[in-house]
């Protein structure tokens, strides 16, 4: 009974000093004397934790000497957040939805060092089961063809972004089926639906354009051809009308009935900023509206609908839709099954 209490006491010290380097590392670290005086042991005690620490749970530590040879003592790997096992697993399970992005490229190593140093360390691995968890959740999102190359041009287009320099891409262009060269000011990213996109001045248009990141062959960063930052520009406020990624400065007021089945769906899902359901009808379905620029990238989503949502305003998107409604049918009016 004696040699539990003595584990008990020594496991729960080596908590709180583990929790004190979390805390202190941000800030260069704690010292012997002040780990000592938490805990209420002696400083030879605290070299003997700290041995334990770093042999038996396998915590990494560095220890600096300060003013008047006073050892502070730090986690090697930076600090451990100050996390929950539950909102550990929501990190864990967000990492997992990256899965096939441009961002997957460095995904697999942060996650086996956010595993490593947080789930293993700091948290009984029990708690979490992060093996058996991933086992148990399956995801259904495109993915890239090629991540890895995606995720190298993102990364370069990132810093150029954080620096401000301009970038030169090789750009292949969707409605010509042609690769171009653009020499691009870049301020900023856009994430729709796990698609990153580029927006930023392209110098031979002399405008702003958005480049879809995995349609970007290749990149040269231009690192001494910087550029200002346009004072008067806003990312989010650019954004803010489109309803993809798309601003053509032509805004419309779209309105839709969706059909009663659906209506559950559109009350809980804000596809817009600007998205308002302004009536429901005796049979179930929603009038809604919104407020959007970029319209075409809108009837795609429309299709995907199908007969359960109809187009009631502006008459020139009803005639665009039932022309498209038009050209499926005719695509598979001889087919006879």
């Amino acid at each position: 009974m004696p040699r539990v209490k003595k584990d008990a006491a020594q496991m729960l010290r080596l908590n709180i000093i583990v929790d004190q380097l979390n805390r202190k590392t941000p800030y260069g670290g704690i010292t012997i004397k002040e780990l000592a005086e938490r805990t209420e042991v002696s400083e030879r005690q605290i070299y003997r934790d700290l041995q334990a620490i770093e042999n038996d749970l396998r915590v990494p530590l560095v220890r600096r000497e300060g003013n008047g040879k006073t050892i502070r003592v730090s986690l090697k790997y930076g600090y451990l957040p100050s996390l929950s096992p539950e909102k550990a697993t929501v990190i864990f399970l967000s990492m997992l939805q990256q899965k096939g992005s441009a961002l997957s490229g460095h995904l697999n190593e942060i996650k086996n060092s956010l595993i490593s140093t947080l789930f293993k360390y700091h948290y009984n691995p029990r708690q979490l089961a992060v093996e058996k968890l991933q086992e148990r959740i399956h995801l259904v999102e495109e993915t890239l063809t090629e991540p890895h190359r995606t995720g190298e041009v993102f990364i370069k287009l990132v810093q150029a972004v954080r620096d401000s320099y301009q970038v030169k891409l090789w750009y292949y262009v969707g409605y010509s089926g042609e690769e171009t060269e653009r020499v691009v000011e870049p301020y900023g990213l856009i994430c729709k639906r796990q698609n990153w996109y580029l927006i930023g001045r392209c110098l031979m248009r002399d405008a702003i354009r958005v480049f879809r990141v995995d349609q970007i062959r290749d990149v040269i960063a231009y690192n001494n051809n910087s550029f200002e930052y346009p004072e008067d520009f806003s990312v989010t406020e650019y954004m803010d009308p489109c309803w993809g990624v798309i601003n053509d400065q032509d805004c419309h007021y779209i309105r839709l009935r969706f059909s009663g089945r659906f209506a559950y769906r559109i009350r809980n899902m804000l596809y817009h900023h600007s998205q308002r359901v302004e009536e429901e009808l005796p049979d179930g379905s929603l009038i809604v509206s919104f407020y959007v620029c970029g319209v075409a990238e809108m009837t795609g989503w429309l299709i995907q609908w199908g007969d359960s949502v109809e187009v009631l305003e502006p008459d020139w998107l009803r005639q665009e839709m039932a022309n498209k409604a038009k050209r499926i049918w005719e695509m598979y009016e001889g087919y006879k099954n």
